[in-house]
């Protein structure tokens, strides 16, 4: 884009918090195309902030609280899974509006359309149709976790993994929240146990009791790997330390449906054909 950009006022897609911390999302439109602005903010105090960064080193090895850092994760990410071929909005080449930092704000290709989660639980549309798109999903989800297997690389995990962070936009399903990462060194399985568990947990609570197995076994069916499954899931209902500190705060905080409950649901459907001790790195 050559010679400068008038700036015409943006719409405010959402803003600040009460406290006056969280993102600002800002949309321009920039010769006739929208561009998404995502201005990072603080989310707490100094002090808070300081007390969270230490519980995510100590407790749920990540990385990502300060405004600053979480732009550059999220940049970060952004570049690796288009590299990989997942989808993700594209980072856009823009400069910025007069008073914004390069290191709290980027710009991004605007997805708008329903979540994932939403559509899955949308009893307007027809069961056949919500099928196919969750089976559509596990199956690059499934690929996503060989190519992280493969590659070692657990910026391929996402943090907080939810069908709420899938967007369907214009036949694609565009992943969002790149915010926060896992810690540099953790282990990989643990990391998918952790996606896993957030995924279906968010699939099982987000559609109708009646709706849930034949849900599910879409999801199922379309990732398409029952042994991978079993693995990774049986990883995270594991014994060790931290898994069950984790599991009790979990517990207490999501008493309807646990993390835990959402991957002793996977182990239960997807049968016992995998060794639950999880991959070598030889088998990667």
């Amino acid at each position: 884009m050559s010679g400068p950009i008038a700036f015409a006022p943006p719409r405010l897609l959402q803003d600040v918090n009460r406290d006056g911390g969280g993102n600002r999302l800002l949309l321009y439109e920039i010769e006739g195309r929208p561009a998404l602005l995502k201005h990072y903010r603080r989310r707490a105090s100094a002090p808070r902030e300081w007390a969270k960064a230490l519980g995510y080193w100590l407790l749920e090895r990540k990385r990502g609280v300060s405004a600053r850092s979480r732009c550059a994760i999220e940049r970060e990410l952004l570049a690796l899974w288009r590299r990989h071929g997942f989808d993700v909005p594209a980072l856009l080449e823009l400069p910025l509006p007069p008073g914004f930092d390069p290191r709290t704000a980027s710009w991004l290709e605007y997805c708008p359309g329903p979540t994932l989660r939403a559509f899955a639980g949308d009893r307007a549309q027809p069961l056949e149709v919500r099928e196919r798109e969750l089976a559509r999903f596990a199956a690059t989800l499934a690929a996503r976790q060989r190519c992280a297997l493969e590659t070692g690389e657990t910026g391929l995990v996402t943090k907080h993994a939810s069908l709420q962070h899938v967007l369907l936009h214009a036949g694609r399903q565009v992943h969002v929240d790149f915010e926060s990462a896992h810690a540099r060194g953790s282990d990989l399985t643990e990391a998918l146990a952790d996606e896993l568990s957030g995924l279906v947990r968010s699939l099982l609570r987000g559609v109708r009791r009646a709706d849930r197995e034949r849900l599910g076994a879409a999801f199922l069916a379309g990732h398409g790997d029952a042994v991978l499954l079993r693995t990774i899931a049986s990883r995270g209902i594991g014994t060790g330390i931290r898994r069950r500190a984790r599991r009790f705060a979990d517990r207490w905080r999501r008493p309807r449906l646990s993390k835990h409950d959402a991957l002793a649901w996977v182990v239960e459907r997807v049968g016992k054909e995998a060794d639950p001790s999880g991959p070598t790195r030889s088998e990667r």
